[in-house]
């Protein structure tokens, strides 16, 4: 439920439609919720009509990116509000989509917003409070934002080829029929596209939409976009109870690995898609009421 104080923060914020949609004030994205009850279709719209922010950010209409600097307002970002400019604002919600779309794509609308409520909840972390942005590229936390392994060099005896081998490489190369092959390389193509905005990331820039080339990764981008317009508990509850933490069991078991060791001493709060999210147990003195919207002080 929202706090008294988010109130007055947004009855204090009198801004034209456009202006307080790219810093976050007072317009809000479409029914996300029923977007995610529904299941999404790519001609269905995601913002309110109007909502000429919402648009922008999600790639329906044009506009630029907002400039540095200008007056902070105050900014949801899901149980927290921020009081970020422009700039900033867009930059956060930037990296709230790429985590959503980059760890989830292909689970449906849900799991991506249930990844993108976890980088919210570390962030409004009341031991360590922070901006989706430094939680994503966080050391050893968001797999596809990680830099590569550094792997040793091995020398190889360059192997002789043989005319027919030298024919074969010469012919013009074509393009894999195998559609699980060309999914594999897309795959690796959005990978590498991921670590490079993540090192835009950590440099403290605006991070680039990614242009991924299949029709399905094309409409859940649109989608993660929409979603982190709107993550909030208003718009769309936080589906996973809080939760910090959470990993593929499916994944986990495609490379051999056992359950995570930090998965033992954590509360399952919630299977989503191919994600199961966790959170700490809560301790006798904990308050059982709904969590209320903090306000959030985090420097730039």
């Amino acid at each position: 439920m929202r706090h008294s104080l988010l109130a007055l923060l947004f009855a204090t914020v009198l801004a034209p439609a456009g202006a307080s949609a790219q810093a976050g004030g007072q317009e809000t994205g479409a029914d996300i919720g029923a977007l995610i009850k529904s299941g999404f279709q790519a001609d269905r719209p995601v913002c309110r009509p109007g909502d000429d922010g919402c648009a922008r950010f999600i790639g329906d209409s044009k506009g630029t990116v907002p400039k540095r600097g200008g007056p902070k307002q105050p900014v949801i970002i899901g149980s927290s509000v921020y009081m970020l400019t422009p700039w900033q604002a867009e930059r956060e919600r930037r990296c709230l989509a790429l985590a959503g779309w980059a760890e989830a794509r292909g689970e449906g609308a849900d799991a991506m917003a249930a990844v993108m409520w976890v980088v919210a909840n570390r962030a409004a972390s009341a031991s360590d409070p922070s901006l989706p942005c430094r939680v994503v590229v966080a050391a050893g936390q968001f797999e596809p934002f990680s830099p590569p392994a550094k792997v040793e060099p091995q020398k190889r005896r360059k192997p002789v080829k043989s005319a027919k081998s030298r024919a074969k490489q010469a012919e013009p190369e074509k393009v894999a029929e195998d559609p699980r092959v060309a999914n594999r390389a897309e795959a690796r193509r959005i990978l590498a596209e991921i670590r490079r905005q993540a090192q835009v990331i950590r440099a403290g820039g605006m991070p680039s939409w990614p242009k991924p080339r299949l029709a399905p990764d094309q409409e859940a981008l649109r989608l993660a976009r929409g979603l982190a317009w709107s993550l909030n508990d208003d718009e769309m509850p936080d589906p996973t109870a809080r939760a910090s933490l959470f990993y593929s069991p499916p994944t986990q078991a495609a490379l051999g690995r056992q359950k995570p060791d930090w998965a033992k001493a954590r509360l399952r709060t919630a299977s989503i898609g191919d994600h199961s999210f966790y959170r700490y147990p809560p301790v006798p003195a904990e308050r059982t009421s709904p969590a209320e919207t903090q306000v959030a002080e985090v420097g730039e």
